[in-house]
């Protein structure tokens, strides 16, 4: 009977285990882009290389890859430099923003913020760092910072009111090459004093650096001289255009994208045109480590012989996004397709990436603007055939419309080839291909895909199954500025979302009536202001909108979200919406409209029919279905988002894993919602399962249908734990209703729609 037991449990181990791949509920997830490699920074058995921003490190023994971010090590996003010092074991950290981390030991983080948070009107972008003894000398466009990396601090800030390319410290003076010329100061002299400062010579260097004793230079499409540390005049050691200069270990290097020259000393010097594209080369123990941006980080060896860099080890990069772009996002499936386009203001290479597995990939990029003549940019929407899943339309804002099969680029659609028009206020036909404004991609239940042109006499295009167009005129919403955010109700009516501008901004919508080709009997109307509950007129600008499990529509505002509660009456005269007002509960019986001080950039719509709301500058909103409790308000204060500008939010239908786009890269967060079913999924399950020891967090238990009621029960068939799903999605944190931890054991889950029509059970194993 033993024997029997333990191999039924250790069979419902192995079948729990293999689908336990979801995430935490509560917890979050980075899906950053490390490509484009610009700088290294080695550290013994680690290779440190910062890509989009963001910083990886490659170990030599053996050849894992480790990924960091906000709250894993990091403290901040969005790195601009990297730099090690060997005897104190520390990576700086510069961010964009100008705060620092000291990573010491690999794994002991160290934040410096003093510097982003002093209050001051230089601008505080960091140019180049330099060691001496245990000082970090940070060259800034204002002057120098100097770290302590013994004591971990900021020590001093030399405000020279001069951009300060780079800085070279020796037994007495600091040197800093400024873009007036050559600074230098006495290490004795007190140096916050301006006026202890000496300009000794007017020749700009980009670089200089102490090695082998000498004060070396790099002046900007000239070369690398020995400066006279007595006269400051300079001999030439190397010609050549370098973007860069650094004393690495015994070496000093001078490169760019394209070539290097190696000084081993002052007589010996090599110089070589490698064609790698590595903007930046740093060599230590017998490796040059190249950042070769989309080539990722590459180990090379010198071959003295033939002159030349042999590529040891290439192409080490993360599986990430290719490009910290998610302006759009949108599940096919178990598929995530983001495009990086966004609308005019922004030049985006043209990107669409695919997260499918746990594994990013690109759709083709190289090589469609030689066969189009224009360039691929701007991507907007992204389209999936309802017949053929490998088959992909793209919108761009600026170039028309891309076709794609298998990923590979096969056609371009603009004005010289098919009905798709030029934005009207361009009449030099020299830039007619790069003003065919496209956007809201969207196929309807006929397998029609239709597309808004932005600015043009017919703004609606239907390209039917046939290959035929359909081309819709309707007068108020022809050169419409911004045109986007299609989907298709219920009824089948089309609603479209018009921003820019007040006179050129609203909600349209369009029914045709089930009759595409015959405009005579639609029924159209773009509402440019709105009238709430209270008669008040609303002259908001439109941003998004989103359709719930109601059928209410929600449109993202500049004033908050507005609600159409029976949005079939849209084309009545007396339509109105609803603004949520939200009690203050205060005793006042006041109460404020929802959101009202924040713009709503994107809105979606969880299993549980809550909403998600992402703003332009206030984070993320976790609002309840009706509108009434916010249930999490997420700022980069209080959670791992990297930015509380959010640019597009969508959520995976199964997991309800939430993705959100911002403008500093993709993140997400594993919500307790998921979508349900009409009927109880043949594979409801529960996960972590088993639940282990050390596991503190909740239980899930997903496939469910929408409200299911749950109860838990042991063996015995003692009720343990009872509730109602979330969407299709239930939770428990595994403790009795004495609120202890239960014991050891399996226990049964037993689940019920509303109506006690249908049931369905499934079990959780405990071990304590």
């Amino acid at each position: 009977m033993k024997r029997k037991i333990i191999y039924t449990i250790i069979t419902f181990l192995i079948l729990t285990t293999s689908i336990n791949a979801q995430h935490a509920i509560g917890s979050w997830q980075n899906y950053l882009s490390y490509h484009n490699v610009i700088r290294t920074a080695p550290a013994g058995n680690l290779i440190y290389a910062v890509g989009n921003g963001d910083l990886f490190s490659y170990d030599k023994e053996d050849e894992s890859i480790q990924c960091y971010w906000k709250n894993n090590l990091l403290t901040d996003t969005d790195i601009s430099y990297i730099a090690y010092q060997r005897e104190y074991k520390t990576l700086i950290v510069v961010y964009s923003n100008a705060n620092i981390d000291l990573i010491v030991n690999d794994k002991e983080v160290y934040n410096l913020p003093d510097y982003m948070n002093k209050n001051m009107t230089q601008n505080k972008t960091v140019n180049h760092i330099s060691f001496a003894k245990e000082y970090a000398y940070l060259s800034t466009d204002f002057g120098i910072v100097v770290l302590n990396l013994k004591k971990k601090e900021i020590n001093n800030a030399y405000i020279l009111n001069k951009k300060i390319n780079a800085c070279a410290v020796d037994d007495n003076k600091i040197y800093a090459a400024s873009t007036n010329g050559l600074l230098t100061g006495l290490l004795t002299d007190n140096l916050l004093d301006i006026n202890n400062w000496k300009n000794v010579s007017n020749t700009v260097y980009s670089f200089i650096s102490m090695f082998n004793d000498e004060l070396i230079g790099n002046i900007t499409s000239s070369g690398v001289y020995i400066i006279n540390r007595q006269n400051y005049s300079y001999s030439q050691l190397t010609g050549g255009n370098f973007n860069y200069m650094q004393v690495c270990n015994d070496k000093l290097l001078a490169g760019n994208e394209n070539s290097l020259a190696i000084i081993d000393n002052i007589n010996k010097i090599h110089y070589l045109n490698h064609g790698l594209k590595a903007p930046y080369i740093f060599y230590e123990n017998g490796i040059y480590w190249a950042a070769g941006k989309e080539n990722g980080l590459m180990g090379l060896t010198y071959n003295e012989t033939k002159n030349t860099l042999e590529v040891k080890v290439s192409s080490i990069l993360p599986d990430s996004p290719k490009r910290n772009l998610p302006n759009y996002m949108k599940f096919e499936g178990e598929r995530l397709f983001i495009t990086g386009g966004g609308n005019t203001n922004n030049n985006h290479p043209g990107t669409i990436m695919m997260f499918e597995n746990n594994t990013w990939s690109n759709f083709q990029e190289e090589g469609i603007s030689e066969k189009t003549g224009v360039s691929y940019s701007n991507i907007s929407s992204i389209a999936q055939d309802p017949t053929d899943d490998r088959h992909h339309f793209a919108s761009s804002v600026t170039q028309g419309l891309y076709e794609f099969y298998d990923y590979e680029f096969i056609n371009h659609y603009t004005y010289d080839n098919s009905p798709l028009e030029v934005a009207t206020p361009i009449t030099n036909p020299d830039y007619y291909k790069n003003f065919v404004r496209i956007n809201g991609l969207t196929y309807d239940n006929d397998n029609n895909l239709w597309m808004l042109n932005c600015e043009a006499e017919h703004p609606i295009h239907v390209l039917k199954p046939d290959k035929k167009w359909v081309n819709l005129h309707y007068p108020e919403v022809t050169n419409i500025t911004s045109f986007e955010h299609i989907f298709f109700d219920q009824r089948g009516w089309l609603w479209a979302t018009a921003t820019g501008i007040i006179d050129k901004t609203g909600i349209f919508c369009l029914n045709t009536n089930g009759t595409l080709e015959d405009n005579t009997d639609d029924h159209h109307k773009l509402m440019k202001s709105f009238i709430n509950q209270d008669g008040t007129k609303l002259d908001y600008i439109t941003y998004c909108m989103a359709i719930d499990k109601e059928g209410a529509i929600w449109v993202g505002t500049n004033h908050g979200p507005l609600l159409f509660s029976n949005p079939s009456k849209f084309f009545d005269e007396n339509f109105y919406c609803t603004q949520i007002k939200v009690p203050r509960n205060d005793g006042t019986n006041l109460a404020d409209f929802l959101l009202s001080n924040d713009i709503i950039k994107t809105i979606a719509i969880d299993g549980a029919n809550r909403k998600w709301i992402g703003t332009n500058s206030n984070g993320v909103y976790l609002i309840s279905p009706d509108g009434l409790e916010t249930i999490h308000h997420f700022t980069v204060d209080n959670s791992p988002l990297l930015s509380n500008s959010i640019s597009y939010i969508t959520i995976h239908p199964r997991t309800g894993e939430v993705f959100i786009g911002t403008s500093l890269g993709l993140v997400s967060y594993q919500s307790d919602a998921t979508e349900a079913g009409e009927n109880f999924s043949d594979n409801v399950y529960a996960y972590p399962n088993p639940v282990k020891p050390d596991y503190t967090g909740v239980i899930t238990v997903t496939g469910l249908v929408r409200d299911s009621d749950v109860k838990i029960t042991n063996v015995n068939g003692k009720l343990i734990y009872s509730g109602t799903s979330v969407g299709g999605q239930f939770t428990w944190n595994g403790l009795n209703s004495q609120g202890d931890r239960v014991p050891s054991g399996i226990y049964f889950v037993l689940a019920a729609d509303q109506d006690g029509k249908q049931s369905v059970a499934t079990k959780i194993l405990i071990v304590k």
